[in-house]
């Protein structure tokens, strides 16, 4: 398989003038916080016309839309600490093979910029406590797609398993994001200091996309068959983790705020079958499966409307 080895050294050249870590200026986003507007787009929110909840006084609905942004940024935080940079170190030591001094450059750049942005988004969640003066604290989950890698290593006999576990979901989440990402930034019905969190992100993650998925072919073209076959059959449920609609963030939202019939709203909404994904932009994954040449043996079903679990028991 070649890889296009151009396209990550001109990612690499390019790091220090695209790289949000490079440019930002701490005190910018702040600066564009608009009071006025929601924190957080409604369009995301899966009980948006429940009827109980559009019956709330919108004073609370908007309080909801503030703790799904904190929701938001702490899910973003936990992925990247707690499933993107684990697998990424482990890239890194097993790049060892890979004679391209350019690879490890771009992992290690990488890198650079997921720190960066854990950083990035604990200022937005502070500048939201700060401008929303916001005296209460919501306790909020750790992400479902966290608690899915968690509880498929656990499931895992072999080291090897586990890592390539944790390579897959990293994988599939530097390469799907950026659909998620595009909704935020691209919403201007939104305060502006929130937009531009998720601006900057994307903007870095667009590069990222790009260095993983050539990375992830040539570590695939560098695995026995044993270890092909098993990222093949994980990659399925990396992705049905990274686009599920987290009902538990919803319901500790609702719950902690005591907006009256959460029980209800959640269980009805949960019940609704359009609403247990986030997105349904699959495209990097189904191009990836291509370039690396096993989209034909790849249990995912990219027309329907739900991913095609494998067969490992991964928690639903």
């Amino acid at each position: 398989m070649k890889l296009n080895d151009k396209l990550v050294i001109h990612l690499n050249r390019a790091w220090p003038r695209r790289a949000t870590v490079c440019q930002m200026d701490t005190d910018e986003v702040s600066a564009t916080f608009d009071v006025a507007r929601p924190d957080y787009p409604p369009k995301l929110v899966p009980f948006l016309h429940h009827p109980k909840f559009e019956s709330l006084e919108e004073s609370v609905r908007q309080e909801v839309l503030t703790w799904a942004w904190m929701g938001y940024n702490q899910r973003t935080i936990t992925a990247e600490d707690c499933v993107v940079n684990p697998a990424l170190q482990v890239v890194a030591e097993s790049l060892q093979d890979v004679k391209d001094w350019h690879f490890h450059e771009a992992i290690r750049q990488t890198l650079v910029d997921e720190h960066f942005h854990t950083l990035m988004h604990l200022r937005a969640m502070e500048a939201t406590r700060r401008f929303r003066n916001l005296t209460k604290s919501v306790a909020l989950p750790r992400s479902v797609t966290y608690r899915r890698l968690h509880a498929l290593k656990a499931s895992l006999p072999l080291e090897w398993q586990q890592q390539l576990a944790g390579i897959a979901f990293a994988t599939v989440a530097e390469i799907s994001v950026n659909a998620f990402l595009d909704i935020i930034a691209d919403d201007e019905s939104i305060q502006p200091a929130n937009r531009a969190v998720a601006q900057r992100h994307n903007r870095d993650e667009y590069a990222h996309s790009k260095v993983l998925a050539e990375i992830s072919k040539s570590l695939y073209a560098s695995w026995d068959k044993e270890r092909q076959d098993f990222f093949i059959q994980i990659l399925p449920a990396a992705l049905d983790a990274f686009v599920a609609q987290d009902f538990s963030m919803w319901e500790a939202i609702l719950r902690q705020l005591s907006v009256p019939h959460a029980t209800q709203i959640i269980a009805e909404t949960q019940d609704q079958a359009g609403n247990r994904v986030l997105l349904r932009d699959y495209s990097g994954l189904h191009r990836l499966a291509q370039e690396a040449g096993f989209l034909d043996r790849l249990a995912f079903d990219f027309h329907g409307t739900l991913p095609t679990m494998p067969k490992v028991g991964v928690p639903r």
